[in-house]
């Protein structure tokens, strides 16, 4: 235990001072790399502890879908932390020169209701949304911090807490409970381009909160009311440049939007 303690702490400090000082990411090799993700997400929580970010807003997952898994031989998404002072309200500039490099994602938001604290219940499909006070439109900052995504070890991902860069975030949802979210399109308006749309389940993200519930419950970690989950976009990543006007819609259910400055 005392040798698992001391590798968590020396690989979140060789992290932290690399984000220090704007390094570029890289896969961690040798003995600096985790065994599992048991040992890659204890590292996470140290660099989080680390990070002058601030506390917990809630988390994002990375690699959320089959093809992403299939290709880095993985059998489950990714998680990090969202950060609360980097959960804004739209409409938000955002100031390219506070990034590495940065990319968006366009995904549903979902906040937290109280009986998410009881974690004697295993979440599924068909109990998780007592699990939810809101669902809103979100566009995700990434931080990539100018990785190399071909060959991109997951085990380094989730030890840099899966890029996380921030979240904008919509209106809620009017009722959400009443909505029929196979009638809903996910709609991206990108400067003058022609709209990319899908439907908004395309991304599984019910699915995709009961694993994370779940697995966080699964290693006691923080889990509140109030905190926001986002669950994997429902288009490609795309990175950001100045001058970028984006917007994500939810049919007529919801819009938020971002100025890159």
């Amino acid at each position: 235990m005392i040798k698992m303690q001391t590798k968590i702490e020396k690989v979140s400090e060789y992290i932290f001072q690399s984000h220090q000082r704007g390094d570029t990411f890289s896969n961690l090799e040798n003995d600096m790399k985790p065994q599992d993700f048991v040992e890659a997400y204890e590292i996470q929580k140290s660099l989080r502890q680390k990070l002058p970010r601030g506390p917990l807003g809630g988390y994002k997952i990375a690699l959320s879908s089959k093809i992403q898994q299939d290709y880095h031989n993985i059998t489950q998404p990714v998680y990090g932390g969202l950060f609360r002072k980097e959960i804004f309200n739209s409409p938000k500039g955002i100031m390219l020169k506070n990034y590495h490099r940065m990319s968006v994602e366009f995904e549903l938001a979902f906040q937290l209701s109280d009986r998410i604290v009881d974690s004697t219940i295993h979440r599924n499909p068909e109990n998780i949304f007592l699990d939810i006070s809101n669902v809103m439109p979100a566009i995700e900052l990434v931080d990539d911090r100018g990785a190399n995504y071909e060959g991109l070890d997951p085990l380094s991902l989730a030890c840099d807490n899966a890029w996380s860069g921030g979240l904008v975030l919509g209106e809620p949802i009017d009722d959400w409970m009443e909505k029929d979210f196979l009638d809903i399109q996910s709609i991206c308006e990108w400067n003058q381009e022609p709209k990319l749309m899908a439907n908004v389940l395309d991304a599984k993200p019910f699915e995709n909160l009961c694993w994370l519930i779940n697995e966080l419950h699964s290693c006691q970690s923080e889990l509140k009311p109030g905190m926001i989950i986002i669950t994997g976009s429902v288009f490609k990543v795309r990175q950001a440049k100045i001058g970028d006007k984006i917007n994500h819609i939810l049919s007529d259910h919801g819009k938020v939007s971002i100025e890159v400055f």
